[in-house]
């Protein structure tokens, strides 16, 4: 007897343990919370409310606890992208209700709990971090991290912190955050778990799907070896979604409507730029990001023909040397390779800014022919000089390796249509040359047309154009006292095609290349990193 009580004490025990694995395990093609008909989104808005689609009002109550002093403030927060170009949010407060915070200190702080990027993609979470650590019969707990790569700078907060969802009977109730490691708050240091955040859920009654209907949010640091506490709570009573329309949940709080003698504060979340991207946006146009930092090479080759060769003595005047040479049949290979740093905005949907600085080398081998007259001549009278007959040259080689400092600025235009895209940019480059003391601007011109492949590459073909005095002045030291003053003249080569990709990798890093031909070769490679 004692034998079979055993085996059905190991059986169940056995049994036991198979449930709890098949509770635990995720279902097939699906994970836990779509099994709940939860969307994933509600993991971004638990980071920041305001994630979600629509607008919405809370009434946010905020106490600071420091020793044996509680210091209180209320206010109303209004989030609202709709509202004004580059402004979507407010805080409205009564003067006498404001309390421990001063009007700065308050907007600053509702900035930085609600931080986002307008750019960030659902879902942020890590669907192999979601696990079930709890169940019972009317409660299931799961527990989650964020994608770090997914996390906008605006929400680096996501990379630190450990997530538990509550289902309760079906419906999700809440999600906890907690910082897993020391994170910076309102220029706090705070310590691991010294972090808290709550958000709270509630089903929309008309169309179904969770909106925030509120949020704690507790955390604690040391001030001059005091510890402080802060509690923010916030209790939305007002929502509406893209349709304008005004949804209703249970327990839904009366409407505490934006009284006109309360002061209102305006900020942006996220990059205020570009100017107007919101209506861009409303009309269906896909922005980039704002803000970008790039490193790019550029080399180029091609054969320069002379036009014309100039040379004086200190003060003298120059001399043309063109009865001297055929330049008919002179030419130099030009190889040009600049490397450079490039930063650049959007300021307008439409307009992009930009400067560059950066190194160039300039490396030139070529042959200046001598005129057949002179030729002719020091092959006669060479003698008298030293000069034989058989060593008279055809022509004198040219080689030289010059350095440069390279900088400038310019703008670019750009829209589009559908996956089809147009630009025209324009820039200008100076290049200080100092082994020859001379300094050249050119102007480029790019237009460009595009299309945006469904993998994201977008593929360009245009034309660039070079503009610059081909006439360059400068000197060459020959000793203390005497200068070689020189002017040298080139037939210019304006315009060669151009044909690119510019290719988007992980979440801030692009890739562009771009190959050019013509009587102009050239080649530029960019890494980017936009904000």
């Amino acid at each position: 007897m004692r034998k079979f009580y055993k085996t059905l004490l190991i059986g169940l025990l056995i049994a036991g343990i198979g449930n709890a694995y098949g509770q635990h395990a995720p279902p097939i093609n699906s994970n836990t919370l779509i099994e709940y008909g939860i969307s994933p989104k509600v993991l971004d808005a638990a980071l920041s409310p305001t994630l979600q689609e629509g607008a919405y009002k809370q009434y946010v109550h905020a106490e600071e606890q420091r020793g044996d002093k509680l210091y209180r403030t209320d206010f109303q927060f209004i989030y609202d992208p709709g509202y004004k170009d580059g402004i979507d949010i407010r805080v409205a407060y009564d003067k006498d209700s404001l309390g421990y915070l001063n009007s700065k200190q308050l907007l600053k702080m509702m900035q930085e709990m609600h931080s986002f990027s307008r750019l960030s993609k659902s879902y942020l979470y890590n669907e192999s971090s979601l696990k079930i650590i709890a169940q019972t019969e009317d409660e299931i707990i799961l527990s989650f991290e964020y994608d770090k790569t997914k996390l906008e700078p605006e929400l680096k907060y996501g990379k630190k912190a450990l997530g538990k969802i509550y289902i309760k009977n079906g419906e999700l109730e809440k999600v906890e955050l907690l910082n897993s490691e020391r994170v910076t708050f309102s220029h706090h240091k705070i310590d691991p778990g010294d972090f808290k955040s709550t958000t709270y859920f509630m089903k929309a009654q008309e169309n179904g799907g969770y909106i925030v209907s509120g949020y704690l949010v507790e955390y604690r640091y040391n001030k001059k070896n005091q510890p402080v506490f802060v509690k923010v709570v916030g209790e939305t009573f007002e929502y509406v979604d893209n349709k304008n329309e005004s949804l209703s949940w249970d327990g839904k709080p009366s409407a505490r409507s934006v009284e006109e003698d309360l002061k209102v504060l305006e900020g942006s979340l996220g990059w205020a730029l570009p100017l107007m991207g919101k209506g861009a946006k409303k009309l269906g146009y896909k922005l980039p990001r704002p803000i970008g930092m790039n490193l790019f090479v550029h080399q180029q080759a091609q054969v320069l023909e002379f036009t014309d060769i100039s040379i004086g003595l200190n003060d003298s005047e120059l001399v043309s040397l063109e009865g001297l040479f055929n330049y008919e049949n002179s030419t130099v290979d030009q190889y040009s390779r600049v490397t450079m740093v490039k930063a650049d905005a959007w300021i307008l949907p439409f307009l992009n800014i930009m400067g560059v600085i950066g190194q160039g080398s300039n490396y030139i081998d070529g042959s200046l022919f001598l005129d057949d007259d002179l030729k002719e001549a020091l092959i006669r009278f060479g003698f008298l000089v030293g000069l034989k007959p058989e060593d008279v040259p055809d022509y004198i080689p040219i080689k030289s390796e010059l350095s440069a400092l390279t900088y400038g600025g310019g703008v670019t235009l750009a829209g589009g249509v559908g996956d089809f895209n147009i630009s025209l940019s324009y820039q200008i480059v100076a290049s200080s040359v100092l082994e020859v003391n001379t300094t050249k601007l050119a102007h480029v011109i790019a237009p460009s047309l595009g299309y945006m492949t469904p993998i994201g590459v977008n593929i360009m073909a245009g034309a660039q154009g070079q503009f610059y005095n081909t006439n360059t002045i400068g000197f060459i030291p020959i000793n203390d006292d005497t200068n070689l003053n020189y002017q040298v003249n080139f037939k210019p080569i304006r315009w060669n095609f151009i044909f690119g990709l510019y290719i988007p990798i992980a979440n801030h890093f692009e890739v562009a290349l771009q190959t050019g031909w013509g009587d102009r070769r050239s080649l530029t490679a960019v890494l980017g990193y936009r904000f």
